[in-house]
């Protein structure tokens, strides 16, 4: 984790003026995915991935997925169901305090068994899949 904060999101470059856009997109340059799913229909956001990442593609099996904020707990459902066919995979949710309800939502999703890892940064969350490692939390000034 310490590697992904000081080589990933604590560059210099900055790939966006929205923060949680620039977080992303720091992420894909990190991780480096082969394939990413956008969900709830951001066009702009792929718009922006295809201009600075041309080689990411958008087709199952998805590396990663990101999810523009929690709509309900259906959608915590479905990344229970990706754990378990993509171990491994990364799940970035912006928007984890946009209202009362994805506060509440966020905070189910931290008490669910499928994930390992967490990272909490205030506007937007990741969570990791890799059963290699401890179960954690981190919460991540950005």
């Amino acid at each position: 984790m310490y590697d992904f904060v000081t080589k990933g999101l604590y560059t210099k470059k900055k790939f966006s003026q929205s923060t949680s856009l620039d977080v992303f997109l720091k992420c894909i340059h990190y991780f480096q995915p082969k394939n990413i799913e956008l969900k709830n229909g951001h066009k702009l956001i792929k718009k922006k991935v295809i201009t600075e990442f041309p080689t990411v593609g958008f087709n199952e099996p998805f590396d990663m997925i990101y999810y523009g904020e929690l709509l309900s707990e259906t959608e915590i459902s479905s990344m229970a169901e990706y754990a378990k066919k993509q171990p491994g995979g990364i799940l970035f949710i912006d928007e984890i305090r946009k209202n009362k309800n994805s506060k509440e939502l966020w905070q189910k999703l931290l008490q669910t068994s499928f994930h390992v890892v967490t990272v909490d940064m205030y506007y937007c969350g990741l969570l990791f899949f890799h059963t290699t490692q401890a179960k954690e939390h981190f919460k991540i000034r950005v």
